[in-house]
């Protein structure tokens, strides 16, 4: 490998350290290679960058999403240290970075490809293409009213419901807000869009999952209430009263660096559902959920 990129969450690294800890092992097992440093995620869009080999991410699955969106070139693989809290997407851990190096140096490594979602606003003219790994967010402001919203799917009407919003979500998304609004864990490389409402007053609105070639359109009504638009929980679009919005999925793809021993069942069992655990009463050691473990 010849050119390395680095995308650092700088608030996760403030002194520097963690920084020339994966520069010192990179320059130990690969020679002569370039390596390029990117600050939270500032300047992966420039295609000067196309040509990177390979792009580390340190930090959680929020350094991942946005290293996801602002790549340039969606073939460069992702390769995920958890320096955050959750890390759900991360490859490895930054204890075990050094034996990744030496796998990602010796080729024992594969190459997940994980889909991703457009979405526009037509009725702005020139629509801006924005586009997400985990979910697209409709959702009303911070008032008590509810807004209406109506669904076509592939040119079809299919429902309308009153409610806070909806989350339209990718697999890997589905273990993100979709799941704490009710929806379903997905296996993350089928080829699937799920809509799960949020907070609607009709329980028959529940999630429906989708064929991925589906066009979902989207069209908010509410005289009062501000409404947004909101990509991958990071970067939020305030919409007009009647926007139409349109979601489906995106041909970039997110290319997420595995190794062999990966375990997707391992890893939602151990960072998704242990979490979620209640403990009660006294604390217990076998609970992941504790602060003290």
């Amino acid at each position: 490998m010849k050119n390395i990129g680095i995308n650092i969450n700088t608030t996760k690294d403030r002194d520097g350290k963690i920084m020339k800890y994966v520069k010192d092992i990179i320059n130990k097992y690969i020679d002569e290679t370039n390596i390029f440093i990117f600050k939270d995620s500032k300047g992966l869009e420039n295609i000067k960058y196309n040509d990177l080999d390979i792009i580390i991410a340190l930090g959680g699955d929020g350094t991942i999403l946005r290293t996801a969106r602002n790549l340039n070139n969606s073939n460069i693989p992702i390769l995920g240290v958890n320096i955050g809290n959750l890390g759900f997407l991360t490859s490895v851990e930054l204890l075990e970075f050094e034996n990744a190096t030496k796998k990602v140096f010796e080729d024992e490594y594969y190459v997940e490809d994980r889909m991703m979602l457009n979405c526009t606003l037509p009725l702005r003219g020139e629509p801006e293409k924005y586009i997400a790994l985990n979910d697209i967010i409709v959702s009303k402001g911070t008032l008590a009213r509810v807004v209406k919203y109506e669904l076509f799917i592939d040119n079809k009407f299919y429902i309308d419901f009153t409610g806070d919003g909806l989350i339209i979500s990718t697999p890997t998304g589905s273990t993100a807000y979709s799941l704490s609004a009710g929806g379903p864990i997905i296996y993350p490389n089928l080829d699937v869009i799920a809509i799960t409402p949020i907070c609607p007053l009709s329980l028959s609105m529940r999630t429906i999952v989708l064929d991925s070639k589906s066009e979902i359109s989207i069209s908010v009504k509410s005289e009062q209430e501000s409404i947004f638009l909101t990509l991958d929980g990071q970067r939020a679009i305030e919409l007009n009263n009647y926007e139409k919005i349109l979601v489906n999925v995106s041909n970039k793809k997110c290319r997420l660096v595995k190794f062999n021993d990966y375990n997707y069942f391992e890893v939602l069992r151990k960072k998704i559902i242990s979490r979620t655990t209640d403990c009660e009463g006294e604390k217990n050691e076998d609970c992941t959920s504790c602060e003290n473990n």
